[in-house]
This record gives C-alpha cells, structure tokens and sequence, in this order.
C-alpha cells in the first residue's frame, strides 16, 4: 500500500503532484509546446515543476528539504 501516492521521486528530488493533464492541451499546431500558456497553467495551480511521462504534464511542487533547527 503507497501512502503517499502523489510524492514522486526523479533525481534525487522529491515532487508532489499536484495535478496530472494531457499534452495535447498545451500543443500548438506544428507540435511543439506552448510553454507560455504551460507556464500558466502552472502558475495558477500553485506548481514549480513540470515533469513529463509518456503523454502526460505532471504538474508538480519541489518537496524542500526539512531544516533541523538546534
């Protein structure tokens, strides 16, 4: 059983996925990626990071590490 089934792991960083959308939804006409309004669909659901997986946007946030305080 996965606890954390939204917490992805891809170099040594650890993501919370935040929503998961098609591709095709940010594609212009020649296939290429509108990063701009990529960018802001980002934005506007609280991301920091987008991950790419087959023909899937993960829409992400960067997990900080914890900070031990003495």
């Amino acid at each position: 059983m996965n606890l954390y089934p939204n917490i992805i792991y891809k170099s040594g960083i650890a993501y919370k996925v935040i929503d998961i959308i098609k591709v095709h939804n940010f594609t212009n006409k020649d296939g290429s990626v509108n990063q701009k309004v990529l960018g802001m669909y980002v934005n506007e659901k609280g991301g920091d990071h987008v991950l790419a997986k087959q023909d899937k946007f993960l829409i992400c946030e960067i997990i900080e590490d914890a900070n031990i305080i003495e």
